[in-house]
């Protein structure tokens, strides 16, 4: 008998289906988006949202869309229990994927494959969000599910006006009951309203000043001690007590009469018991709350430290820059152009874009100095003009670098009037650190020599002084045609040599002359001290010309840098300007200095008081 019923009850079930799956069937349970909450087991929590007619007992399936794979997870189900809001569903077969919390799943009243649709879930949500929104926005679980579908929403699409809208509201929604919660009285509920703002909003700074007001508010009221409790009251007495002071945010007072209930009335008292849960919760968040507010106060401190700081740095500058300005421009009146320098690179270092020392610096890097121009010159030298020097030197095949002599063009460029002195390059190493000559005392160059070139300085540190000043060193073919002109004369004079126009060995003066001393040996641009003195460095290494044929034992290996002009040590015949002398980078000689090129790129402008 038992088992004739089951065959039957078989039967109708398959017969049930076969109904159900019959075309223009309308037999259909109702279909609504719900949230799974949980899952427990073989046991799914579903979130509805609103009342769907879901009965208990109904058998149907749960759909879990994955928009990114374009596919569908189902699971068997029987709804076990219904409450207004959310269902509870035992799952009969896991068909695909297992049900995960968080996901959004259709309910389908049958088991009709027929029935599965595609749910605009966007839509779904926003409709969810709104319900959250309006039923009891005010109660923890509705704030926290809009708070969750809004950002759900979010994660799809950023822009999405309702969940900002919403999330907006709450938190002016919050702010007013706050507000007004505090001014009843009842702090509590007013810190657990902030709280809810800083879930949906951790940026908003403007409620930590009203919790800080707020737990100063139940300190001072904590400080009022807490008499003797009355006996003889009924419970429902001490639990409104209790929760009056629980609801001031006196929770050690309220947890008092809480347990007067449990140890003078009854020890299982529900409402009692959560009383103290409740007070304990708080009682964890005021703490985690003075906390961050000592960590706040502790870090604005320090903000505000920095900014004090920051602003004594900063007027400190500014007193720095007037400083500067003054002795800069006190300096340039004067025409002591690097000393000036000095004191704009200063100002440049704390205002960069500052337009009067820009062009300052762009003045003193281009002052007192000559343009040579555009144009062919006589490079080198000829076999014959060699041989007629050739005694001097005992027969030294050192002259066969000037070979051959070759016509060659140039662009314009500018040199300097004069060779570096020992009070520029002052200025310079008193600018930047750079190690001084080594023969200077204490930094400092010899009495009475600061208009004298500056010796024992390597190549390498006349590159550093050039690029300091914005210039560079002049090119060999550069050096050579300032010192011979156009014509391609032996001296920057001419082709006769005289040892009143140079300070060479034949001069007789031992040493190193003030710059410009000779001012009958200008070349014929204007450019002092190109024969004597001093030699110069060059920017070039020592290498044969093009065209050389000769044997290349005059070109000694290593990087050898050329130096031009010969010095007060020298005879007139290495003043000549086809001469070329070399060194090595990082050594110093005690008659070798140096002069600075720049490129020709735009006039410059020449500013008022400098005319």
């Amino acid at each position: 008998m038992i088992k004739r019923d089951h065959i039957i009850r078989n039967l109708l079930v398959v017969v049930l289906a076969m109904t159900l799956l019959m075309p223009g069937s309308a037999a259909r349970a109702g279909s609504r988006l719900g949230k799974v909450t949980g899952v427990m087991g073989k046991v799914v929590a579903i979130n509805l949202g609103s009342l769907h007619g879901v009965r208990q007992g109904l058998r149907g399936r749960v759909f879990k869309f994955d928009e990114e794979k374009q596919t569908v997870d189902v699971a068997e189900i029987q709804v076990i229990g219904v409450e207004d809001e959310s269902c509870l569903a035992k799952i009969t077969s896991l068909l695909t994927d297992s049900v995960r919390i968080g996901q959004f799943v259709d309910i389908q009243g049958t088991v009709s494959p027929r029935t599965l649709q595609r749910v605009d879930l966007v839509a779904e949500l926003e409709e969810a969000a709104r319900n959250y929104f309006a039923v009891r926005q005010y109660t923890e679980p509705d704030s926290a599910n809009c708070l969750s579908v809004c950002n759900e929403l979010l994660r799809r699409n950023p822009d999405n006006r309702l969940a900002l809208e919403l999330k907006r509201r709450m938190v002016n929604n919050y702010y007013t009951w706050a507000e007004r919660e505090t001014n009843n009285g009842y702090f509590t509920y007013a810190l657990i309203y902030y709280g809810r703002i800083r879930k949906i909003n951790p940026a908003q700074e403007r409620i930590y000043p009203l919790m800080w007001d707020l737990i100063d508010l139940i300190d001072v009221e904590s400080e009022v001690k807490l008499g003797d409790i009355v006996p003889g009251r009924p419970p429902d007495y001490y639990y409104a007590v209790g929760q009056q002071y629980y609801q001031n945010g006196q929770f050690d007072k309220a947890i008092r009469y809480y347990r007067w209930i449990l140890d003078h009335h009854a020890r299982s008292d529900l409402a009692a018991g959560e009383g103290i849960e409740r007070c304990n919760e708080m009682k964890t968040l005021l703490a985690d709350l003075r906390k961050i507010r000592l960590s706040r106060v502790t870090m604005e401190a320090e903000q505000e430290r920095k900014r004090e700081q920051e602003v004594l740095q900063r007027r400190k500058k500014l007193e720095q820059a007037r400083y500067y300005i003054t002795v800069a421009e006190e300096k340039f009146g004067k025409r002591d152009w690097t000393g000036a320098l000095v004191y704009y690179l200063k100002l440049l270092d704390i205002f960069p874009d500052d337009s009067i020392a820009q062009s300052r610096r762009e003045f003193i890097s281009s002052v007192d100095m000559i343009m040579i121009p555009a144009g062919e010159f006589s490079r080198g030298s000829s076999e014959r003009e060699i041989g007629e020097v050739r005694f001097d030197f005992a027969g030294s095949g050192i002259l066969n670098r000037e070979l051959p002599k070759n016509w060659v063009y140039l662009d314009s460029f500018y040199l300097d009037r004069y060779e570096i002195t020992n009070k520029q390059y002052k200025d310079f190493v008193a600018s930047t650190g750079h190690s001084p000559p080594l023969m200077w005392q204490n930094g400092a160059y010899p009495a009475g020599k600061g208009d004298h070139p500056v010796v024992y300085v390597s190549w390498l540190d006349a590159v550093a002084y050039a690029r300091w000043i914005g210039k560079r060193l002049p090119t060999e073919l550069e050096w050579e045609k300032a010192a011979r002109g156009a014509n391609g004369y032996q001296w920057p004079w001419g082709d006769q040599f005289h040892r009143f126009r140079a300070n060479v060995k034949e001069s007789g003066k031992g040493g190193t002359m003030p710059v410009g001393s000779y001012l009958n040996g200008a070349n014929e641009y204007g450019v002092l001290d190109l024969a004597g003195n001093v030699w110069e460095w060059v920017q070039d290494r020592l290498r044969p010309y093009d065209g050389y044929g000769r044997e290349l034992i005059y070109f000694p290996k290593g990087y050898l840098k050329c130096m031009r002009g010969g010095s007060f040590k020298t005879t007139g015949e290495y003043a000549r300007g086809a001469f070329r002398g070399a060194g090595e980078v990082d050594r110093i000689y005690s008659d070798v200095g140096f002069r600075c090129a720049r490129d020709v790129v735009v006039t410059q402008e020449i500013p008022q008081e400098a005319e």
